[in-house]
């Protein structure tokens, strides 16, 4: 005979398989990770093309964003970092030149500080200090 004990272990373990079988049905196959995993940079690259060619080949510039959820910051950050490259990317605005990156609502009032110098589109857009710094 079974024990109820058992029979209640026997459906734990049950319901426990069943949860991981759901998680590899649904997980995404490889070759769509790494197209994924290819996209998003060269869809970073294409929104900063002409921002690039607007900025010096070296040195650093400022950085303002979005604000948020922080993983979605902070790989907004990262992305236009990797976009800029050579070009270092602070996340200050305390530099001549200020890249801004509003991906999800492109329409954001800039910060108060700052002077649009040019919008490049798509969320991209240049400012300078209005103290001239």
């Amino acid at each position: 005979m079974i024990h109820r004990s058992n029979l209640a272990l026997l459906a734990f373990v049950l319901c426990c398989l069943l949860s991981s079988a759901r998680l590899a049905v649904d997980a995404p196959r490889p070759q769509s990770v790494q197209n994924l995993a290819w996209q998003i940079p060269n869809r970073s690259d294409r929104r900063f093309a002409a921002l690039k060619a607007a900025l010096p080949q070296h040195g650093t510039v400022g950085y303002v964003g979005e604000t948020g959820a922080p993983v979605n910051v902070l790989s907004d950050y990262y992305l236009t970092q990797y976009a800029l490259a050579p070009l270092i990317v602070d996340d200050s605005t305390n530099h001549p030149l200020v890249v801004g990156n509003f991906p999800h609502s492109p329409r954001s009032q800039p910060p108060d500080n700052l002077n649009l110098i040019k919008d490049f589109g798509n969320g991209v857009l240049l400012f300078a200090p209005k103290d001239g710094k």
